[in-house]
């Protein structure tokens, strides 16, 4: 009977300790939006709609959606399956998030040394901010990027992204600017709920 009664106090702490590591686990998964090639599509349609075709004044797309479409933009097609960054937005920035182990392969040997000093659990964030460029354009610009809370030194991250520059043609020369055309009078928005996509104003036409 003794035996009886420890067996089941056994099995209930061994089901205790396993749902603790599964909600730890939880806790544990970066909060955000994924980077996906169906995301491409859709903000590239919503894209269409609002500033090639005109058929809508107003669009909202996920962060996680325009933040593919911007990655297709630079070439990048189709996104990795194993990146696994997650994207937020507010109405100051678009941040991307992910641990060290969750960037490709390929993307890790092209940032070359700049990771081999990053443990594979540290959480990476890039900071990406929106600036209005004349009055036909707006800029992505890399802001910053953190590794486990910690800014990189703006000299490292100049250096690491000068030699993308040269890689990826779509970007500016610092390789930290990526300039996207819009319509005349047209905007893009950072939200919460995502970016949001305005359409140009339709002109005011004067009476007979």
């Amino acid at each position: 009977m003794f035996a009886n009664s420890m067996r089941r106090l056994l099995t209930t702490a061994t089901l205790l300790l396993a749902g603790v590591a599964a909600l730890a686990g939880q806790a544990s998964e970066l909060s955000g939006d994924p980077l996906t090639n169906e995301g491409v599509v859709r903000a590239s349609a919503l894209v269409d709609s609002v500033f090639i075709d005109r058929l809508i004044p107003r669009a909202t797309a996920g962060a996680g959606d325009f933040a593919s479409h911007l990655m297709a933009r630079l070439g990048v097609v189709p996104i990795p399956a194993d990146l696994r960054f997650r994207v937020m937005a507010d109405s100051q920035r678009i941040l991307l998030r992910g641990r060290s182990r969750d960037l490709p392969a390929a993307a890790r040997a092209e940032l070359g040394g700049f990771l081999q000093m990053v443990p594979p659990a540290s959480v990476i964030e890039a900071e990406v901010t929106l600036l209005p460029v004349g009055l036909r354009g707006v800029r992505f610009h890399l802001r910053t990027v953190y590794i486990d809370g910690v800014p990189v030194p703006d000299f490292i991250l100049q250096g690491v992204m000068t030699e993308v520059g040269r890689r990826y043609p779509a970007l500016t020369s610092t390789g930290r600017d990526l300039v996207v055309q819009i319509p005349e009078r047209a905007r893009i928005i950072l939200t919460p709920a995502g970016v949001e996509l305005l359409g140009a104003p339709a002109p005011v036409t004067s009476g007979p």
